[in-house]
């Protein structure tokens, strides 16, 4: 075996002291990035302690030295220097070295710098803490942050075996602040025991710790507030070391608080009128009631309220444009939540039920996963649904015999549906048509514009699928519709004086091109807002006499995203299906009902591609006297009621 020399080149170890004056740090010094708290934190040492590591120089011209290992010290000292807490020519001990070594030394002392073990630093902060220091007293000492000196103490309420566990690496930093949770060293060692080695997850020795304590996070504590349930004499059990973790000792405390807060609502819930009022807060299930409920109905909104309506409707939209491009955190955000906000509750206020169903209905409250209280109105139990369904149809009575002729938005077609995404690619279809069918109709645009500013002038309120008083509707429209735009937005003036100098017909024109480009009729069949839209659009179609074959037939496409229900529902009245005999018809049917869905929609794209066939949505109803009884069905008429005598 050979022994071998190491030959290392010696430090030239001259101590010496010099002004921090006339220091200054060398181009080769190898750190580069100091955060200015690393720096306090190292002032408030030196300050405490003194310096107690020299700084590595080497001399440069006119008896000044640069410093090549102990930069961060030296900008401490300056620091120092500039409070006043040392003399600005305060002599620093320094070591002075070989220009040769200078970029090696600098290497060595900051690869070779090593982080104190927290459970050392905690050993070295409970020595000064045992002689009467405070953590503000060790944290200035060290120029440490309070909290940090408060943690690395917490951690002294480890048993030995987890102190040893953790130099042994058998437990991570964050699961020995995890057994910190209690002070009981015989819990932490037999939980210790418990869990395979190395223990990794703090949260698993977290929730074993805190047994039957509730966590802040429970949605009855969230209910309560922490701050409510600590004024009234609850304990809690925080973690030193993570702010969001917090338990609740005193679980009748908080029961007894949920109690009142939700005694509170229960009252008030009561109040409006409810037969019963039940509290649900251990499950979300609703019991005992039956799948109907009563339903509001909306009241007539006063003129203020309809004003009201408008404006934030209108503000909305403003806002709207404004911040499509708009940042995050741009202050219109939460201008347009407080918009919408009381535009929900102004909405909501007009929502009421019937006082005599409201009796023999009632209410449940829960409480969800957040902490908020949830309440489900007009829930009918089982034993009353018959009383409730009597009052009804006797209000209904009462309705139709006062001669109201109110339309029943919320009432589907009867029959199959069409799921909402294909109602809303028809409906989609159909503003098109209407869009290019009304510019080539300036009277129509012109009754259609005058009634919305009536709308907006005398009721406060808008049309729906009629965007006038705001801005067209992007589209992808038809081509005619398209050229007829580009073809009169270039005749337009750009002044108003020249509009005003154009006759009336090419001004009407031009009304029509910009009135149907407000139109947006796409809806997805399933609210009484799109209810109300497809009526308007039905008006508009009518007076147009719009023939939705010109624009659309159902294409193989459209039959397979329809449900089979509605595809055999729609053969069923087609010729020649609807042409045979009953008994024909029914085995008809039953085989198309057999057929795979794919298979099911060609037929169906065959057999009605010549007959002109519409989906409902797209139907345009004949307008007001558009039909009318002929000779000869007055004839047969005639002959009926003669029979009939």
């Amino acid at each position: 075996m050979t022994n071998a020399t190491i030959n290392t080149p010696a430090l030239d170890d001259r101590p010496c002291y010099v002004p921090i004056s006339k220091l200054s740090v060398h181009p080769g010094n190898v750190r580069r990035t100091d955060r200015r708290a690393d720096i306090e934190t190292l002032a408030a040492s030196i300050a405490a302690h003194g310096l107690l590591q020299n700084l590595s120089v080497i001399p440069i011209e006119d008896d000044r030295y640069a410093v090549v290992a102990g930069g961060r010290r030296l900008a401490a000292l300056r620091l120092l220097a500039r409070e006043g807490k040392i003399a600005r020519d305060y002599a620093a001990r320094c070591t002075v070295l070989d220009e040769t070594l200078s970029t090696e030394a600098s290497l060595a002392e900051n690869i070779q710098r090593v982080a104190m073990n927290a459970m050392d630093e905690m050993e070295a902060f409970a020595a000064l803490a045992d002689t009467g220091m405070s953590a503000d007293d060790i944290a200035v000492r060290f120029g440490a942050n309070v909290r940090h000196v408060e943690q690395r103490l917490a951690l002294g309420r480890l048993s030995p075996k987890l102190r040893a566990a953790y130099r042994k690496a058998e437990i991570t930093l964050d699961v020995a602040r995890a057994f910190c949770l209690t002070d009981d060293h015989a819990a932490q060692e037999r939980l210790f025991k418990q869990f395979g080695k190395p223990i990794t997850h703090a949260g698993s020795v977290r929730a074993a710790l805190a047994g039957g304590r509730i966590p802040a996070t429970d949605k009855l504590a969230r209910f309560v507030g922490v701050d409510a349930y600590e004024a009234a004499g609850g304990r809690i059990m925080r973690d030193l070391f993570e702010d969001n973790v917090v338990f609740l000792e005193d679980g009748d405390i908080l029961q007894r608080l949920a109690g009142e807060r939700i005694e509170t609502i229960r009252q008030e819930v009561a109040g409006e009128g409810w037969g019963w009022v039940e509290v649900q807060l251990q499950h979300g299930l609703i019991e005992g009631c039956a799948s109907e409920r009563l339903r509001p109905t909306a009241r007539k909104l006063s003129r203020k309220e309809s004003k009201t309506i408008a404006a934030l409707e209108a503000e909305i939209e403003a806002l709207d444009q404004q911040l499509e491009e708009a940042d995050d955190d741009d202050a219109r955000w939460q201008q347009r939540d407080d918009a919408e906000t009381k535009l929900d509750a102004l909405r909501q206020s007009a929502q009421c039920f019937d006082a005599e169903q409201m009796a023999l209905a009632g209410a449940v409250i829960a409480i969800d996963q957040s902490g908020a209280p949830v309440i489900t109105r007009g829930l009918i139990k089982r034993g009353d649904v018959k009383a409730v369904r009597k009052l009804q149809q006797v209000s209904a009575t009462t309705d139709a015999a006062a001669g109201e002729d109110e339309t029943d938005e919320t009432t589907g077609p009867v029959g199959p549906r069409l799921p909402k995404t294909l109602v809303e690619d028809l409906t989609k279809a159909r503003t098109r048509a209407i869009r290019d069918q009304l510019a080539k109709s300036p009277h129509i645009a012109l009754a259609l514009a005058v009634y919305v500013l009536r709308e907006r002038s005398v009721g406060s309120s808008s049309v729906p699928g009629v965007e006038i008083a705001t801005h067209p509707v992007g589209y992808d429209d038809v081509d005619a519709f398209e050229q007829w735009r580009v073809q009169v937005s270039e005749q337009a003036s750009d002044d108003l004086a020249g509009l005003i100098a154009t006759d009336d017909t090419a001004l009407s024109d031009m009304l029509a091109v910009f009135v149907a480009e407000t139109l947006e009729f796409s809806h997805q069949g399933a609210s009484p807002h799109d209810a109300r839209l497809q009526r308007m659009s039905d008006t508009l179609a009518s007076a147009l006499d719009l023939d939705m074959k010109v624009y659309w037939e159902a294409s193989v496409e459209f039959w397979e995203r329809a449900p089979k229900t509605f595809i055999i529902d729609a053969l069923a009245g087609a010729p020649p299906i609807s042409e045979m005999s009953e008994a024909a018809r029914k085995v008809r049917l039953t085989a198309l009902a057999k057929m795979k869905k794919a298979e099911l929609a060609r037929t169906a794209a065959k057999a009605l591609q010549s007959s002109g066939w519409l989906p409902d949505e797209l139907i345009t109803p004949p307008c007001a006297g558009s039909l009318a009884v002929t000779p000869q069905g007055k004839a047969v008429v005639a002959n009926a009621e003669a029979y009939a005598a």
